[in-house]
């Protein structure tokens, strides 16, 4: 009897055994799914976001600028409404969504509205390219550079179509504008003006011609390619919903940047001054083959300005990001020689100098007394261009 018995003891002990660890798995498995949902409840949401541009408002408010502007605070309303909700774009990566308001206006092409801009088929077209500042970043439709180039050139029948984006740098812009001309546009003159993103993207990621935000885009491309394929098992789409996948897979850690730090090595800062000239002296190669004139604006930055600066200019500089500043002072002046032998590329990289009212709102986007001065220096440059076009076509014979 007692033979009979041990062998139902020993599966009993196995089978006990085992139970308690497949029961402690099970256990652990719970603890870590738990945990792994309570990290994810902890990582940054809406809630954060909106307290982030609460206090960024706040700050842009407290200027000195916005400070005396009735509208200010309906505008950073606006604006955080627009420029952080961006639509996908082909090649170019993101545009701003079409929005209607009473201080931003963005059509379905992504075109910022310019004010008394009324393109005919015998207006004389001017098509503006740039990042956020060309855009107007911080200013209404009608204190944007395109809308004040508008109100200097209309008397030349002009009008002004803002291609301006935020976040985009010289690369970008060649990009739209052989975009458009590949869908038929054909305007009479391209402004580029550029500059500062070029830095700034390679600032932050210590290499030319790189975009912003590449740390977030290029996960998404990888996560895209490794989850083309067929469709996964049951099991498999079940698994992938556990707060223990989403965290260990689909919320890799956010890679940080690599920011170019002083000393700057000499061939990077190579690489970043040829980048944007290349660029300029493909968008001048395109715009000759369409017969249309080209002119590039270096825009201007505050790193570069001399003389005093008020409170609010130091704490823009001070707020830059490590090795920026040293970065703009090195290539601005190779720009500048660069300008210097090119009758398409304009350096206006110290026109603000000494500027009174202050004209920045950081140290690149401007108030509308900076637009207002950038945009009456192009004006200087391109009307003489766009006079004599007008009379040479005005004065040409008819065709039969």
């Amino acid at each position: 009897m007692t033979n009979a018995r041990r062998p139902l003891g020993c599966l009993w002990g196995a089978y006990s055994t085992l139970a308690i660890i497949l029961l402690n798995t099970l256990l652990l498995l719970l603890l870590a799914e738990v945990g792994a949902r309570l990290l994810l409840a902890l990582q940054p949401n809406a809630d954060g976001e909106e307290q982030r541009i609460a206090a960024f408002k706040a700050d842009m408010l407290r200027q000195h600028y916005y400070y005396s502007q009735a509208w200010a605070a309906a505008y950073w309303d606006e604006h955080f409404l627009v420029a952080n909700t961006w639509a996908y774009a082909p090649y170019r990566l993101w545009q701003t969504r079409p929005f209607a308001g009473e201080y931003i206006n963005v059509d379905s092409e992504g075109q910022r509205r310019v004010p008394d801009s009324d393109c005919q088929p015998n207006s004389y077209q001017i098509f503006a390219f740039g990042g956020s500042t060309m855009w107007g970043y911080g200013v209404p439709d009608w204190n944007t550079i395109p809308a004040y180039l508008q109100a200097n050139l209309a008397d030349l029948g002009v009008c002004v179509v803002n291609y301006g984006e935020v976040a985009y740098n010289s690369t970008q812009s060649l990009i739209r504008l052989i975009r458009l001309l590949q869908a038929g546009e054909r305007p009479d003159m391209v402004i580029f003006y550029d500059g500062s993103n070029d830095l700034a993207t390679a600032n932050r990621t210590s290499e030319a011609g790189l975009h912003f935000y590449i740390e977030d885009i290029a996960p998404r491309v990888d996560a895209v390619a490794r989850s083309s394929g067929p469709e996964p098992h049951l099991l498999a789409q079940w698994l992938r919903l556990s707060g223990l996948y989403r965290l260990l897979a689909e919320t890799p850690p956010r890679p940080q940047p690599n920011w170019a730090l002083p000393p700057l090595d000499e061939d990077f800062v190579d690489d970043v001054t040829t980048t944007y000239l290349e660029n300029i002296r493909m968008a001048q190669a395109v715009a000759e083959a369409y017969d249309i004139t080209f002119v590039a604006f270096i825009q201007p930055a505050l790193p570069l300005v001399r003389g005093p600066l008020t409170d609010e200019m130091q704490r823009f500089l001070y707020d830059m990001p490590g090795g920026l500043p040293e970065l703009f002072r090195v290539v601005y002046p190779r720009w500048q020689q660069a300008a210097e032998a090119d009758d398409h590329l304009v350096y206006l990289g110290s026109l603000l100098d000494g500027m009174s009212p202050q004209p920045w709102i950081d140290f690149n986007h401007l108030n509308p007394w900076g637009n207002l001065a950038v945009a009456q220096a192009i004006t200087d440059v391109v009307r003489p261009r766009i006079a004599r076009q007008v009379s040479s076509s005005s004065n040409s014979p008819n065709e039969p």
